[in-house]
């Protein structure tokens, strides 16, 4: 396969059907990255080389997990866009993990993987680059005394009721989000609980604080990306602060409670890397046995926005600059025309993208790019993952300009690229996962989309 600097050298390039389909590929996207001197009025479609599916796959109801309690031990300590239910991902390790296997989650979001590796006795490693995520994964995933933490949230709130005044943090449009009197008593919780000296305690309540933030700004229920509550009703919204924390903070207790009587003796490590997966990490060569993990459905600009959800909770956390810029650093952020042929190794997203670029060649664009780095991915579990070891990836087959984009198999084409063979591939439906019945694909007030009801578990092993 051509990559685009040999293309531009390769004396045969005039010649070559090869990059003649890939560069009439990139034209109907508007993306001529090969080289512009080459004549493309003739050059064909790429229609001829999608070919239907000839890889298992089956639907199990038995993944429904419909009726099942996902929120067990401290899995519901915060609230998190497109949880991977614990079920399905204490299945795959019970599937695949052998005795001491280490587990990866690359994109680990609030920690559901993790946790399930820790309560399973298995040590794992868990990435994301969106500061929220690492700090509910971290939190999730430390047992802590629960009668300490009783004990805290007591003087938390005696130390709310005693302050009487404290500086707010000043951050763009902070009056836009929260009302007066909210700014207020949320300034004075921070301060309460920034005065906690042992720093997994504070960090614990740090994520109640940050579900008290989202739960009382002015935002509108059930969306992740960022819309203010309609004039309307916002004049007889009046969060009751103190109460929302107090009431989350001995949900969460109670959570921790189980997992401190279970698993305070559990010597299992959880490693959290502030990392990105597309980029070589510093897990050794070879050190994990089995990936379990659910990548985002495609560019967080038109999907799941994790920066969104977690803007304002960051910055009332002090967070600021490129730590609230989630979504633009996130898969499709960005289109890298540096590496647009790790687009071109999957038939199923040339002939799925370009049957987009005759509808919209942007949100053509939009696509590739998250792909593009989607297929980065994949060569950093190719040298993280030892021979033998398994790659479970869940993933959604969403829909852009009425053309469905099936993930499925194009993850399973990244897969096969580098040396993974795909075993099996099985469809739930999604009943339990956290995803907004409707989402704004075109980000317009009032436009609509239904999000997918069913995703795919795509199973794989490393031969090579």
């Amino acid at each position: 396969m051509p990559t685009l600097d040999n293309c531009k050298i390769c004396r045969e390039k005039y010649n070559c059907l090869i990059l003649k389909e890939q560069l009439a590929f990139y034209n109907r996207l508007g993306i001529s990255q090969i080289d512009d001197s080459i004549e493309t009025g003739s050059l064909t479609s790429i229609r001829h080389l999608w070919q239907d599916s000839t890889r298992t796959k089956k639907y199990d109801p038995s993944w429904n997990y419909a009726e099942d309690n996902t929120r067990a031990y401290t899995h519901s300590i915060h609230p998190y866009p497109a949880m991977m239910i614990p079920q399905v991902a204490g299945r795959l390790i019970d599937m695949y993990a052998k005795p001491k296997a280490v587990v990866l989650d690359p994109f680990c979001g609030s920690g559901s993987v993790l946790l399930e590796a820790f309560i399973k006795g298995y040590n794992s490693y868990g990435i994301d680059i969106n500061p929220l995520s690492l700090l509910i994964s971290k939190v999730k995933t430390t047992p802590l005394n629960y009668k300490l933490l009783q004990n805290e949230l007591e003087n938390i709130l005696r130390k709310t009721s005693l302050i009487r005044k404290t500086e707010s943090p000043d951050f763009y449009n902070i009056d836009f989000w929260f009302k007066p009197d909210v700014i207020s008593k949320l300034a004075t919780l921070k301060r309460a609980v920034s005065l906690i000296t042992d720093e997994r305690i504070r960090d614990f309540f740090r994520v109640v604080f940050s579900f008290t933030v989202r739960v009382s700004s002015n935002t509108r229920n059930g969306e992740f990306k960022l819309y203010r509550i309609d004039e309307e009703k916002l004049i007889d919204f009046n969060p009751p602060v103190i109460e929302i924390f107090k009431e989350r903070a001995e949900k969460n207790i109670s959570g921790m409670a189980d997992l401190w009587k279970q698993f305070k003796n559990n010597k299992t490590r959880v490693n959290i890397l502030n990392e990105d997966t597309r980029h070589r990490t510093t897990i050794n060569d070879g050190a994990v046995d089995i990936v379990v993990t659910s990548p985002p459905y495609g560019d967080s600009k038109t999907t799941v926005a994790y920066g969104q959800f977690s803007r304002l909770s960051l910055q009332w956390l002090g967070f600021d600059n490129e730590d609230l810029d989630t979504d633009n650093r996130s898969l499709g952020g960005k289109l890298d025309t540096n590496n647009l042929h790790l687009g071109y190794s999957s038939p199923n997203l040339r002939h799925a993208t370009d049957l987009i670029s005759r509808i919209d060649k942007k949100r053509a664009r939009d696509v590739m790019a998250f792909y593009v780095d989607l297929n980065k991915c994949f060569a950093e579990l190719n040298r993280v993952v030892k021979k033998g070891g398994f790659l479970c990836m869940v993933v959604g087959n969403r829909t852009v300009k009425g053309i469905q984009l099936p993930t499925d198999e194009i993850v399973a084409d990244f897969g096969k690229h580098v040396g993974f063979r795909h075993i099996e591939t099985i469809i739930r439906k999604i009943p339990n996962k956290r995803m907004p019945s409707k989402n704004s694909p075109t980000n317009k007030a009032g436009e609509l989309g239904s999000t997918m009801t069913e995703e795919y578990i795509v199973l794989m092993e490393k031969v090579k």
